[in-house]
């Protein structure tokens, strides 16, 4: 609740962590939790560039969430895209490690690529339907670092 003292703060991203390692593929989801999702938020945090607070584990200020208009319904990734509307308008995505989540990490192949699919796609409409703020002054760095990064390491590198 700390980050919450300055109203600045639209919300706070927790730390995610696979609860069931079961086999190798959650194992290295695991890592991957770790890696990507920990140290790559950290690094993106020092520019207020975090495009996902994660509906798993995210506590959002109210009057902002309300103030963008809620969670849309218009991608498959509405906590990228609800991220995305607060950090437009200015407000601060904060980090917090000490906040954790546990999650249930896909156990099969199959299950492994629903999910992968719709938080590449979901992101990918994220970062599609806010294109034109690239690298636009006035939404902050988010139009310098996050959306060119979901654009050139989820859209070109996937293609």
């Amino acid at each position: 609740m700390r980050h919450f003292d300055d109203p600045r703060v639209g919300a706070v991203a927790g730390n995610a962590k696979v609860g069931n390692r079961l086999n190798l593929l959650t194992k290295l989801q695991a890592v991957e939790y770790i890696t990507s999702q920990s140290y790559e938020r950290r690094a993106f945090g020092v520019v207020n560039s975090i495009t996902v607070v994660p509906g798993a584990i995210g506590a959002w200020r109210k009057s902002v969430v309300l103030a963008v208009g809620g969670f849309k319904n218009d991608t498959l990734a509405e906590d990228t895209d609800l991220t995305i509307e607060i950090l437009k308008r200015n407000f601060v995505i904060e980090t917090e490690q000490l906040a954790l989540g546990f999650t249930e990490a896909p156990d099969n192949l199959k299950a492994f690529f629903t999910q992968r699919f719709r938080w590449v796609y979901g992101t990918l409409q994220a970062g599609w339907k806010n294109r034109q703020i690239m690298f636009k002054k006035k939404f902050g760095p988010v139009a310098y670092f996050g959306i060119p990064n979901i654009l050139i390491f989820q859209l070109f590198f996937s293609i």
